[in-house]
């Protein structure tokens, strides 16, 4: 590996870690704050907070991965531009073709890293946040309850009361008493838990009895239960559903479903993007002398979002029948690959056709070593 080469890489890498890390605390930290409101209403422990942040990283990494591909070029070329490195260079020989070049041998592992995360890693964290979300919502109404003391339920509904609870969350020794305006019911049993029924957080007693009317004092009735199912008020809460983005990628490919093909489309035009927004950020690195390093950093923040909302507008087309799949998603990265290799014709600098003549020549000069 040549010098300048060690020299170009050290840039481009040094830059790239240093956006990476600027915008993964931008974003992580938004996602860290929502998670900790949510939790503060009660609806996910505390203790599960660290690990929806961790799932949430995948789907977030896809979004600011080719954002970090465009930005670390940019500015690590665009340096070079500035301090007038980039003039001696190309005094000295070094044509635009090689800059190419060298940047894609450094998108192509972050390209290969990114496919790694959208194919596999995604889907794997969109199922186990909602298994999370599933758990968790499930001990949240035993993290709200004390043991061993009558917790008043909200709005003064009643008083809910277990001796203890178990590493499985058995609730031992129950008793509930309910007080609103359409019943008056007390219930004891010696063990329930919280199940969920029919999406629903349910409170579900075993072997118990039940008593109503006992505010009446002359009459009341008692009855004999097996099994109590019943919903608590404020505690109960929506069952997690499964989302789209959770299904594996090898049954996106044998799905002939619209949503199913226009994700898979998604997942492999995302890290394409890295490659096709990195050279872009090459082409868009020339500065002239007296522009800022930054100056065209509004630009290419501008242009991501519009490559990336065609995407997703194109995508979501796809999923309603609007737009045909068979052309998908694949015509917007190609407009931008060829807008970022543009330098007077639509081929990189770097490239050249065979030339037919020097084919025939080499043919030629084949036989003849084979004839002697």
């Amino acid at each position: 590996m040549r010098i300048l080469d060690k020299y170009l890489y050290k840039e481009l890498y040094a830059t790239f870690f240093a956006v990476f890390l600027v915008l993964s605390l931008i974003t992580f930290g938004t996602e860290a704050t929502k998670l900790l409101a949510v939790a503060v209403d009660g609806e996910i422990a505390p203790s599960a907070v660290l690990r929806a942040l961790m799932y949430k990283m995948p789907p977030a990494l896809e979004v600011i991965l080719p954002l970090v591909a465009l930005l670390s070029v940019m500015l690590s070329i665009g340096r070079l531009y500035q301090d007038q490195e980039m003039v001696v260079l190309n005094s000295c020989g070094i044509s635009p073709g090689y800059f190419q070049k060298r940047v894609f041998w450094f998108l192509l592992p972050l390209a290969l890293v990114t496919a790694w995360i959208t194919l596999y890693v995604t889907p794997w964290s969109f199922k186990h946040e909602r298994l999370l979300m599933l758990e968790t919502q499930t001990a949240t109404p035993l993290a709200l309850l004390t043991p061993g003391k009558f917790n008043e339920l909200p709005n003064g509904e009643g008083v809910f009361y277990a001796k203890s609870i178990t590493d499985d969350k058995q609730l031992q020794s129950v008793w509930v008493r309910l007080n609103n305006e359409d019943r008056d019911v007390l219930m004891v049993a010696p063990r329930g838990k919280f199940e969920w029924i029919e999406g629903k957080l349910a409170l579900v007693l075993f072997n118990g009895h039940s008593y109503e009317g006992l505010e009446n004092g002359d009459s009341f009735t008692v009855r004999d239960f097996a099994r109590f199912e019943g919903f608590l008020p404020e505690i109960q809460g929506a069952m997690p559903q499964k989302q789209k983005y959770e299904v594996p990628t090898a049954e996106l490919w044998s799905s002939t479903s619209l949503e199913n093909q226009a994700l898979l489309q998604w997942r492999l035009v995302t890290p394409i993007s890295i490659v096709v927004l990195g050279l872009l950020g090459l082409k868009m690195s020339k500065t002239a002398p007296r522009e800022g390093r930054f100056s065209k950093v509004f630009l290419a923040l501008v242009l991501y979002v519009v490559f990336n909302q065609l995407l997703v507008t194109t995508r979501d087309s796809m999923e309603h029948g609007a737009f045909p799949v068979i052309i998908g998603l694949w015509p917007i990265p190609i407009l931008f690959l060829a807008f970022a290799l543009y330098q007077g014709s639509l081929k990189p600098s770097w490239f050249e056709f065979p030339s037919w003549h020097h084919v025939q020549n080499k043919l030629t000069r084949k036989v003849t070593a084979k004839g002697e």
